[in-house]
């Protein structure tokens, strides 16, 4: 079975992975509460949205206007983007918290639990992307779904919308979307990262050092046949990053 392996737009990372990142694929960004890590995720979602697809923000954490302020720490004009119809925002923060969207790209989904959200979620997203050739996810984040839906629940909901992701790639065709998670360990326990961290093809982790904006950046999973495991330094500073990895043999 062959795939395609797509550029994510950051070379450095690109080199790190193997050649890219693989089509129909979930990449985990795994920092901690004091990381800038998943400032990287926003930059892969950022590219994809230059590069012509069109995205998909499940947001699970921040009320709508925190989320514009975090997307403009990296210089994302995520408001420009949803009123020029490049992305769409899924707001199950939200949904659950009884706010009414403010803008025309914003959606709610009504009342749900455990046993409503997946058809809810699936159904809005199916009619969000319909028409679209490619399509990018970024998930915000998938500690804010275990907060709302609790780890046992959250770990169902996720292995059954694996299956659901699944089954659509057998029975349609055209491009698969890539999907972004950004995920703060600190906020869920080893058993729920673990049954996460098998679903996705890509897994990057962020680990603290002594100095201010400067992290261990782990390039820890690549399901690429040219993958091999890296260590890089990560730096985020004036709405920038940079990634310098070690060489190592």
């Amino acid at each position: 079975m062959r795939y395609e392996v797509i550029k994510t737009g950051i070379a450095p990372l690109d080199s790190m992975l193997g050649g890219g990142i693989l089509e129909d694929s979930l990449f985990l960004m795994v920092y901690d509460m004091r990381s800038f890590g998943w400032t990287l995720g926003v930059e892969m979602f950022r590219n994809f949205l230059d590069s012509g697809w069109f995205g998909v923000i499940t947001d699970y954490s921040l009320p709508y206007t925190l989320l514009c302020r975090y997307a403009s720490a990296i210089n994302f004009d995520l408001e420009g983007m949803g009123k020029s119809g490049r992305l769409a925002i899924i707001d199950v923060f939200g949904s659950v918290n009884g706010i009414p969207p403010r803008e025309p790209f914003v959606h709610t989904l009504g009342n749900i639990d455990g046993s409503t959200f997946l058809p809810k979620i699936v159904s809005l997203y199916s009619r969000l992307v319909e028409g679209e050739e490619k399509r990018v996810g970024l998930t915000v984040t998938l500690d804010g779904f275990t907060a709302i839906f609790g780890e046992e629940l959250g770990i169902k909901i996720l292995q059954k919308n694996i299956a659901l992701k699944d089954a659509a790639a057998r029975t349609q065709s055209g491009a698969r979307p890539v999907n972004i998670f950004l995920l703060n360990r600190d906020r869920v326990s080893r058993r729920f990262l673990s049954w996460v961290s098998q679903y996705s093809e890509h897994i990057v982790e962020f680990l603290p050092t002594e100095v201010p904006g400067v992290e261990r950046m782990l390039v820890r999973k690549s399901l690429l046949p040219d993958f091999k495991p890296g260590i890089a330094e990560f730096r985020f500073s004036r709405g920038k990053i940079r990634i310098k990895p070690e060489i190592w043999d």
